[in-house]
């Protein structure tokens, strides 16, 4: 008769060998350090924020300031509190919100706009070209592309320690809805290698993470192909040179679910990613061309205006610099610019991929009430 130790034991033994059979391909990396085990390695990443070149006292990159007229102050010029003076709702705070879901293109800014200045930013070269629009990488690298970086690099809302920064790297965490998951195959050097796949996911499981809350390698992260295969699986081709893999463009959606757990992601065109990759992480940008659509009404269904006060961030003002500096994917029929360059700095932690088995997730169900009721037959049986 199997003691209760001894059923528990094998049961134990049985789940870690299934977890090696499922996701040992993306696991070990051999002892040299270059070649994943089965030629293959995935990263989930665990911050994802637009990429802002900042000095210590902004006077590169904002020489003007950093916008200071924010929402709450915009509000009040626009509709002055006189003695006497008496508003209508409609005209007022519904008017406001009108203007803000669906911004008057072209219209003249009410107020100053600050846009970044400088000639250094953060991002990839996406065309190939160095143009006078374009940037030099802090590290000395010419035509970087990421107009964004001019709309978003003076508000504070963007900026290194604002509230709104924090906080979406804390929902990044905290809602799997967030896990953007890439997953390289054909990979026989992370050194150099010519030829390599890279498919991005979104994962379903929280990331591991020790006692003081850094994140450690080697977690598993279960692939949702239910609910995120149709918007987040896409596939595409790259090379790893010098340990950097850059990825030839590809369409792929950068999930961004924030406040009171509204779903939101971010289309990015022509993405290219430049991750430093290593057996344990990988880091670096993620350059493309985002909808200026997309990217506009995300923030705006992520963050109500009340969180935009805290950043200074007037979002009318914010979508005509979109549209007026956007440099890419241009309307069929109007030739207007629908997406503008930008670049996301990533960081990212190795996991085990775990793919799952579509008769498997078919079965489900039934496999655990047969598991249940082998489990109560056992017991019984034990017992005798």
């Amino acid at each position: 008769m199997k003691t209760e130790h001894s059923r528990v034991m094998s049961r134990l033994g049985l789940a870690g060998l299934a977890l090696v059979v499922v996701g040992g391909g993306s696991a070990a990396i051999s002892a040299d350090n270059t070649a994943p085990r089965d030629r293959s390695i995935a990263y989930a990443a665990h911050e994802i924020k637009l990429s802002v070149y900042e000095t210590p006292d902004a006077k590169e990159e904002c020489p003007q300031g950093v916008n200071t007229m924010g929402p709450r102050e915009a509000f009040k010029a626009l509709y002055p509190q006189d003695a006497g003076q008496k508003w209508k709702v409609v005209d007022t705070q519904m008017a406001r919100e009108a203007e803000i879901w669906w911004p008057t293109v072209g219209k003249a800014e009410e107020f100053p706009f600050i846009e970044a200045e400088g000639k250094t930013a953060i991002g990839v070269d996406l065309d190939g070209k160095t143009k006078p629009s374009d940037f030099t990488s802090p590290e000395g690298k010419p035509g970087i592309d990421n107009q964004l970086y001019r709309v978003t690099g003076c508000i504070m809302n963007y900026r290194r320690g604002a509230s709104i920064v924090n906080s979406e790297r804390q929902k990044l965490l905290a809602y799997h809805f967030n896990r953007l998951l890439i997953e390289l195959t054909d990979v026989d050097s992370l050194i150099n290698d010519d030829d390599v796949t890279i498919t991005t996911y979104r994962g379903l499981d929280a990331l591991l993470q020790d006692a003081q809350g850094a994140f450690q390698a080697g977690g598993s992260e279960r692939i949702d192909m239910r609910w995120g295969a149709k918007d987040f699986v896409h596939t595409g081709k790259g090379r790893i040179v010098n340990g950097v893999l850059k990825t030839d463009p590809m369409d792929i959606f950068v999930p961004q679910e924030v406040a009171f757990s509204s779903g939101a992601a971010s289309t990015l065109r022509g993405a290219q990613f430049e991750l430093k990759v290593m057996p344990d992480r990988a880091e670096g940008v993620i350059g493309g061309y985002a909808d200026v659509e997309s990217f506009y009404r995300r923030f705006n269904r992520a963050w109500g205006t009340h969180f935009m006060s805290y950043g200074q961030q007037v979002p009318p003002a914010v979508y005509r610099s979109l549209t007026r500096l956007a440099d890419g994917y241009p309307d069929p029929k109007t030739g207007e610019n629908t997406a503008i360059s930008a670049s996301y700095s990533v960081k990212m932690v190795q996991v085990l991929a775990l793919h799952p088995d579509k008769k498997i997730a078919d079965a489900a169900p039934a496999s655990g009430a047969a598991q249940f009721a082998e489990s109560v037959a056992s017991s019984q049986a034990d017992a005798k």
